[in-house]
């Protein structure tokens, strides 16, 4: 009976050794999960920024696009009227030339 406690006695003394070893070893987990944790939340916080400064730059360049596009359409109306005055001025000095010519 007394060899069956030390026994007992023995293996008590081993679950509660491989207890502590469990416990230590769930607290490291734990605390690799936590910086496993804030170090995604990090990234995702620098990946947020990264996507607004990519949205700013891209929303940027688009209004800048339509501003140019505006320009440009701008400036070919002008030219179109340009050239239809010098034609329309140049039809008539043409055709003062030519009755000038036909009436001599």
């Amino acid at each position: 009976m007394h060899q069956r406690l030390e026994d007992h006695e023995g293996r008590l003394i081993a679950l509660e050794s491989q207890r502590r070893e469990q416990e230590k070893m769930n607290s490291e987990i734990r605390q690799k999960l936590t910086d496993t944790e804030n170090t995604v939340l990090k990234e995702s916080g620098r990946q947020i920024d990264l996507s607004q400064q990519l949205l700013n730059h891209v929303l940027g360049n688009d209004v800048n696009d339509r501003k140019f596009a505006r320009e440009r359409q701008k400036f070919t109306q002008q030219q179109i009227w340009k050239i239809v005055g010098v034609v329309a001025g140049s039809g008539g000095l043409i055709y003062l030339l030519l009755e000038n010519f036909l009436t001599r």
